[in-house]
């Protein structure tokens, strides 16, 4: 405000003084005097801006260089497809953001079937109110920052269950080398990397079977202890990035059938590393792929047992019944992603290799999922298709089996907080009846 007043009073004090100079002028053009006292009335008034200007530069602040401006809020998703954006609030320095949701699902076979988040398989619908989750960030210094993604998830009977589903410091050195140490979801393939826990972060209601966390089911490890290496490749416009990553992943996954068997995979220290361009001439398309290796057990257990032991009427055949079985895992991914403000096409393969340890078996499992969105206004239409072929034959994933089917629904934004999804789903199942659903999400965020 005083670098517009400074000029406009500086000349307007000026048009005064010349009209005074003029009328001085027609009076008397001779008067050497008044030329005088005009002139010095000019260079006081000028001594006067200066002085006005010196004080406004000092009491401005001053901008600290762009390579010491510190990022105040977390890192967002690596492609968020709603078109909205989420709240972050600063408690003395730790900031956090808050997501939940309330689901309504129906099924209409009483077949058991993946029960997660407390939703209890048959013909009814039930309520129930999936994830409760805090994501928290701190900045230590313009290079190191702790980040954590909390969730409080709902089980058998409205029970709840915290999950610390990533806890992580995080330095990062340059563009090209960013480390994290503790907790983190394992960068297999883009949907795992690129969203976090939150229901409301995600297009549809829920996640592709191949991606959901395995902790609800899902076939492949989704989150480890360890160190994650991330950083892009000097590469000019093709915007190169890797990921490498070591640690050990201890997962859990309840049988997909729900007839209450956990198979514990008693994991080893596993290796992920992966690359994938971001090319500058086509913004929002991802190319890319993954290798992962690991080493995992087949204990079957009972739910809530707590021994590690076989059910009554579980038989595994000849050498395979031994615990101390061990089976080599590899999983290969690939994925082409194109996500823009309106527009996001998701796909992703995966090829995954269980080999027996010291003995003979080999089994493949192929999957995929293709998912299509289309923003118009508030609301965005999408189709999803997901498929897992896995072999009876293979004890890792016995109750898996082959499932393929569509998925379609729109999500609705309320408004920058609220959103609706309804989404119906269909699912083909060997030497299962074909399964129908409808699955209804409240989503928000605070």
């Amino acid at each position: 405000m005083r670098m517009v007043r400074l000029p406009a009073i500086t000349v307007a004090i000026l048009f005064l003084a010349c009209a005074t100079w003029a009328q001085h002028t027609v009076s008397d053009t001779n008067d050497k005097e008044t030329i005088s006292l005009l002139i010095q009335q000019v260079k006081d008034l000028q001594e006067r801006v200066k002085a006005l200007e010196a004080e406004r530069v000092a009491s401005t602040p001053a901008r600290p260089a762009d390579s010491q401006v510190v990022q105040a809020s977390p890192p967002a998703p690596a492609a968020p497809p709603p078109e909205t954006t989420t709240p972050v609030h600063d408690l003395h320095g730790l900031q956090w953001q808050g997501f939940g949701e309330a689901d309504y699902k129906v099924l209409d076979q009483r077949q058991p079937e993946l029960g997660t988040y407390g939703f209890v398989p048959g013909s009814a619908g039930n309520f129930y109110t999936g994830d409760f989750d805090l994501f928290l960030h701190s900045r230590l210094n313009d290079r190191s920052s702790v980040v954590a993604d909390l969730a409080f998830e709902e089980t058998d009977a409205q029970g709840y269950k915290v999950d610390m589903r990533q806890a992580l410091f995080k330095y990062d050195v340059n563009d090209h080398l960013k480390l994290s140490f503790g907790r983190y979801q394992i960068g297999l393939g883009y949907y795992n990397w690129a969203f976090r826990s939150a229901a409301w972060l995600q297009t549809t209601a829920d996640r592709p079977l191949v991606m959901e966390y395995a902790s609800n089911g899902g076939i492949l490890p989704t989150q480890a202890v360890g160190v994650s290496i991330t950083g892009t490749i000097p590469s000019g416009k093709l915007g190169l990035n890797y990921i490498a990553e070591y640690g050990s992943a201890d997962t859990i996954r309840p049988d997909i059938t729900g007839d209450g068997l956990l198979n514990d995979e008693n994991n080893g220290n596993h290796v992920n590393l992966g690359l994938f361009l971001k090319p500058d001439r086509v913004p929002g398309l991802r190319i890319g792929g993954s290798f992962y290796h690991d080493k995992i057990s087949d204990l079957v257990t009972a739910a809530g047992s707590g021994s590690q032991t076989l059910p009554p009427g579980v038989n595994l055949p000849g050498e395979q019944q031994s615990p101390s079985a061990r089976w080599d895992q590899t999983i290969v991914n690939g994925h082409v992603v194109y996500v823009t403000r309106r527009i996001e096409f998701l796909n992703e393969g995966f090829l995954i290799r269980h080999a027996l340890i010291g003995g003979s078996g080999d089994f493949d499992t192929p999957a995929f999922y293709s998912q299509f969105s289309r923003k118009f206004g508030p609301i965005r239409p999408f189709v999803r298709y997901q498929y897992v072929n896995s072999s009876p034959r293979d004890l890792i994933y016995d109750d898996v089996g082959l499932r393929w089917g569509p998925s379609f629904g729109a999500r609705y934004d309320v408004n920058d907080y609220i959103a609706f999804k309804a989404q119906l789903d269909h699912t083909a199942r060997r030497g299962l009846p074909d399964l129908n659903g409808l699955h209804l999400q409240f989503a928000f965020t605070f």
